[in-house]
């Protein structure tokens, strides 16, 4: 039996520029949709291809995601921050309340900017489906400090009073 081509140790992309250590395509390689035509399981590239089609398109793709609200455009000219330009947009999936309302999938992802103008939009105040965000409750430190020193002061009492109980006996 020859079983050379399943165990080939030539890249796929034989050329001049190959070089480096030769990688199996397996299914576990998460190959980007983008190399999906050139790139299959069952393939062998050499460090340099396997670095071209697998792990600088899936750094790309990442890279070059954009925000997908309708009018993240319009909200970054109304920003005070226009002439910064981000180089990394922090990008989250759209709320579940706003799916509906900005038309989106739910694996849309928005930037926090439009997020944020979002609920101030008077255009999606006013859409019936729109549905505020819930408000988290944040308690006064000053009261939350206040109670735990009051519960410390109460400790501390109770202590000293049974410390002068059992000196007394």
């Amino acid at each position: 039996m020859d079983n050379t081509s399943t165990f080939s140790n030539i890249c796929n992309f034989d050329s001049i520029e190959c070089n480096g250590r030769i990688k199996p395509i397996t299914y576990n390689t998460k190959i980007p949709k983008s190399t999906e035509l050139i790139i299959s399981v069952g393939m062998y590239l050499c460090q340099i291809h396997y670095n071209q089609f697998i792990l600088n398109e899936t750094r790309n793709i990442n890279y070059n995601k954009s925000c997908e609200h309708p009018k993240h455009d319009e909200y970054k000219n109304q920003s005070k921050n226009t002439k910064k330009k981000s180089s990394k947009l922090n990008l989250k999936k759209v709320p579940k309340r706003l799916i509906e309302v900005l038309e989106l999938n739910e694996s849309s992802e928005i930037c926090s900017m439009c997020r944020n103008k979002t609920d101030k939009d008077s255009e999606y105040l006013q859409n019936e489906k729109y549905k505020a965000p819930i408000p988290i409750k944040k308690n006064n430190l000053n009261d939350n400090d206040n109670l735990q020193d009051e519960s410390i002061e109460t400790i501390q009492d109770e202590l000293i009073e049974a410390i002068q109980d059992e000196s007394i006996e």
